[in-house]
């Protein structure tokens, strides 16, 4: 974890400020040269709770005293003592948290692992000059515009965008709620790219804290597509640029199968249906894009499979709803600015004296 992170990372409940204790670094090396990085530490909030550093990721969920405790178990003292006062304070939240993240977590994790960097496996069949790209006709920025921004990537995943854009910016911040981050941090090559694991909904970072937010596919992947968009757009400054990726509803009846599946098959454990999607619908899929003359391959395929099947939460909004919730929330120059078969992007620029609070 790059020390500069800690300047930005607040308590994802009360948004104040953290108290560092450090325990390790190490060496990370990037493109050109090597950095000293905090390997593990903990951050300690003023309401109690607290959040693991744990191989340079600051794991930042209200639950992450749940999900690390054999971790804060060897380097916490009394953290029995702490856990119980937390979860007396918290029962609720904390149960809300982890009962709404645990599939989710574990579904968009597994998917992910399946991304082999070294073979340069493409995300979406785009390469990262097609990443660049397309971020650019997304979210009308441009080299010139993004310099000197500190971007947040919500929802980063596999951690490539992030990095594809990284050049043009001064600091991009991958948020996600998996331990997908844990390979995107691993494989990292841009010392101006931050990765954390952390909760869209109780993000740990203070409002206007950004020049542009970005998340690509993401919000629809919330029990509320809407109130997941009130939940990150706050972390955007005044004048701040918002580009968002939504699914759309589609007229197919095979889309609409899938859509049904979905509801039916996601309640499996997710190596239960890697292994149903692989045996079952992966031979046609992949068979029908070789034959279109499509290059891709059998991780590539299933990714697109995983994601299509396999989270608990898959909203599909139309143009105007999206830009309903701008408009809402003080945006202006709203617009979409790209449209394909499954989806859209809109943005919107942040107007400090029509937002509402």
């Amino acid at each position: 974890m790059n020390y500069q992170l800690l300047e930005l990372l607040t308590c994802p409940l009360t948004k104040k400020n953290l108290r560092f204790e450090f325990i390790s670094e190490f060496e990370k090396t990037y493109e050109t040269h090597s950095a000293t990085e905090i390997k593990e530490g903990i951050l300690f909030s003023d309401t109690g709770l607290v959040f693991p550093i744990i191989d340079g990721i600051p794991r930042m969920l209200i639950e992450a005293h749940q999900d690390y405790a054999e971790w804060f178990e060897t380097h916490l003292k009394n953290f029995s003592s702490i856990k119980k006062e937390i979860e007396g304070k918290y029962y609720g939240l904390i149960r809300h948290c982890a009962a709404k993240n645990y599939k989710t977590k574990k579904s968009f994790a597994f998917e992910w692992s399946l991304l082999n960097y070294e073979k340069q496996d493409k995300i979406w069949h785009d390469d990262k000059a097609a990443l660049v790209k397309l971020f650019f006709n997304e979210s009308k920025e441009n080299e010139d515009t993004l310099r000197g921004k500190k971007i947040i990537d919500v929802g980063s995943g596999h951690g490539m965008n992030a990095r594809a854009i990284a050049p043009n910016c001064d600091v991009v911040v991958g948020v996600e709620l998996g331990k997908s981050v844990e390979n995107a941090y691993k494989n990292n090559t841009r010392e101006n790219v931050f990765f954390v694991q952390a909760d869209l909904q109780f993000l740990p970072f203070a409002d206007s804290s950004f020049d542009v937010l970005l998340s690509g596919g993401v919000l629809h992947h919330t029990e509320n597509t809407e109130l997941a968009f009130c939940n990150v757009e706050t972390t955007l400054k005044p004048a701040g640029k918002l580009c968002i990726w939504l699914y759309h509803p589609q007229k197919s009846i095979i889309h609409n199968l899938l859509n049904t599946t979905r509801k039916l098959t996601s309640k499996l454990p997710i190596r239960v249906q890697f292994y149903l999607y692989l045996l079952s619908i992966f031979p046609l899929t992949y068979t029908f894009k070789r034959l279109k003359g499509r290059k891709i391959n059998w991780r590539e395929e299933m990714i697109d499979l995983l994601d299509m099947l396999s989270p608990v939460f898959r909203h599909e909004h139309r143009h105007s709803e999206a830009a309903s919730w701008m408009l809402k929330r003080g945006y202006d120059a709203i617009e979409v600015t790209t449209q394909g078969q499954f989806g859209f992007s809109i943005i919107g620029t942040k107007n400090k004296e029509d937002a509402h609070p």
